[in-house]
């Protein structure tokens, strides 16, 4: 019997800065700017599992199962253009006004760019599979994603020290932050749709960093509860190939076998600023 095989690899996880600070002093007290970044790390987890999903069960899906194999990437999809969308359309732009400086984010959106072409032409050929016009081929996913992957998957992490740093602009000026990011949450949350909330549980892990994040996402109870039950019931097709069960428990992928990628990802965490912590 083949070894169980879960989405915690090839593409590492982001720890949250809140996480890394208590494990140095238990005592510390986060502020703003740590849990800005920390509920950014964990958004971006959802899409790191759901590709390292993706990525480790591509080929591995019997015929009967690929067009709900596509749904799945194309959900995972779904979230991660809602998200830039936000980012570029309202964040950083609200961000750099209240900040006074004009530039700050540039360098994040310049890395959506940098991965957008080559995640463009997968998710066209994904749509193609399931319309019927191309047929399914694991290694084609497999290739696609060892071309934006690791581009993808460096924005990701670099973002979390680009918020910390912010920082240096003060308390005072940037108070509007978590206001900002639970506006564009909520607008995410009304474009994903039922079998896009459904696709983000199948990647959350609530138990991730010893239980610290088991009220994330802050979405209404009845929300909640529709999304692992009714609403994963009538998409359970799909659902079966994420990283976690109904109740975002972390579980063995479905239909997997290890793959690694061709190219190495590499993250940025010595931004200036990016580590720094407000003295107590």
């Amino acid at each position: 019997m083949a070894a169980a095989v879960y989405a915690d690899h090839p593409f590492s996880l982001i720890p949250t800065p809140t996480y890394k600070l208590k494990q140095e002093n238990p005592d510390y007290k986060p502020d703003l700017f740590d849990d800005t970044a920390s509920e950014m790390a964990l958004v971006h987890n959802m899409m790191i599992r759901g590709l390292n999903a993706i990525y480790l069960q591509a080929q591995h899906i019997k015929q009967s199962e690929q067009k709900d194999f596509c749904k799945f990437i194309i959900n995972w999809h779904l979230l991660l253009h809602l998200h830039h969308g936000n980012e570029e359309d309202q964040i950083f732009p609200i961000i750099e006004k209240m900040a006074g400086v004009t530039g700050i984010m540039e360098v994040n959106v310049e890395q959506h760019h940098a991965f957008h072409d080559p995640l463009d032409k997968f998710i066209a050929y994904t749509n193609d599979v399931i319309a019927g016009k191309q047929k399914y081929d694991g290694a084609v996913v497999v290739a696609s994603i060892d071309e934006f992957g690791p581009l993808l998957v460096t924005h990701l992490a670099d973002e979390i020290p680009t918020l910390l740093a912010l920082r240096q602009y003060g308390l005072e000026k940037m108070k509007g932050m978590p206001a900002l990011l639970s506006q564009a949450a909520e607008h995410a949350m009304k474009g994903l749709g039922l079998s896009g909330l459904v696709c983000c549980f199948a990647n959350l892990d609530s138990h991730f960093e010893d239980d610290m994040w088991l009220n994330f996402p802050p979405v209404p109870a009845p929300v909640r509860f529709l999304g692992r039950t009714l609403f994963w019931f009538l998409h359970r097709g799909m659902a079966k190939f994420g990283s976690s069960d109904r109740h975002s428990a972390i579980r063995a992928l479905y239909a997997a076998g290890d793959v690694q990628p061709k190219v190495e990802v590499q993250t940025d965490d010595t931004k200036p600023d990016a580590a720094a912590k407000p003295e107590n």
